[in-house]
């Protein structure tokens, strides 16, 4: 029976450090990953947005070569009721306990990746008072002011709501005209390739003017091919996704045995 028996001490020590090392590198692998897909998305967003998807006849337009299918128009014809949604100059912090909604920041904005823990709060009873500024699922959020200004993201289709907060403006785009999905690659790739920095009218912090940005020349394919390109580019942006929750898990396995390591 003692034969039968491990004994422990006879088994080489248990290195945590190894699977640290392991953590590290594949941490380093999924970056690289990451960065390669977002790399090969903006190339193909950039093409797609310029030549669309099969075309083979092409004219000249007020923002150059279009397929010939294609309009041009000023952003503010694509968008609902033609307006564009600044958000308030500020907001109240809920008091401690309340219940609250969220508040998308130029922040959250900044991070391409709305969670509502990403962003602000405010009471819910002030937030039916804001109802002007409310934002929903399919909503593109801009950030005006600031070091973020400019960059844009589009509000999850599972969203369900919360308030435009200062320094943000909201995009609601016509879907008779405009596919949403649609409407925030054009505006992402404009922020990437500095489209929108021409349209600061800030002394100091950036500032977007927005009656500039209201006559911004959009490309806009017909609604079915703008849903086909939206499909192609939000898969991509699924697969970074995916990417970055495995980064989150890694770097949790290597938070864990860290801690195993100092006990």
């Amino acid at each position: 029976m003692d034969d039968e028996l491990m004994d422990i001490e006879d088994e080489p020590a248990l290195d945590a450090a190894e699977v640290i090392e392991a953590a590290d590198a594949a941490t380093r692998s999924i970056e690289e990953l990451i960065g390669r897909i977002f790399e090969y998305k903006h190339r193909l967003m950039e093409r797609l947005l310029a030549d669309g998807i099969g075309h083979t006849r092409f004219r000249e337009g007020p923002a150059g070569r279009i397929p010939e299918s294609w309009r041009v128009v000023p952003l503010q014809e694509v968008l609902l009721e033609r307006k564009i949604v600044e958000g308030p100059a500020s907001l109240p912090e809920p008091a401690d306990g309340a219940v609250t909604v969220p508040v998308v920041t130029p922040e959250s904005i900044g991070s391409l990746r709305l969670h509502e823990k990403r962003c602000g709060a405010v009471a819910k009873d002030r937030a039916k008072k804001l109802a002007g500024y409310a934002v929903t699922g399919a909503d593109v959020v801009m950030a005006v002011k600031g070091e973020y200004a400019g960059a844009c993201a589009i509000m999850p289709i599972f969203f369900e709501g919360g308030i435009i907060g200062p320094g943000c403006i909201r995009l609601s785009a016509d879907t008779g005209l405009c596919e949403p999905f649609f409407l925030n690659n054009v505006l992402h790739s404009y922020f990437q390739s500095g489209v929108l920095y021409t349209l600061n009218v800030g002394s100091g912090e950036m500032s977007i003017d927005l009656e500039m940005l209201r006559r911004l020349m959009i490309k806009l394919p017909p609604l079915p091919e703008q849903k086909r390109i939206a499909d192609i580019l939000l898969s991509l942006s699924g697969e970074i996704v995916s990417g970055e929750d495995a980064l989150i898990r890694v770097r949790s396995i290597r938070g864990n045995f860290i801690s195993a390591e100092d006990e």
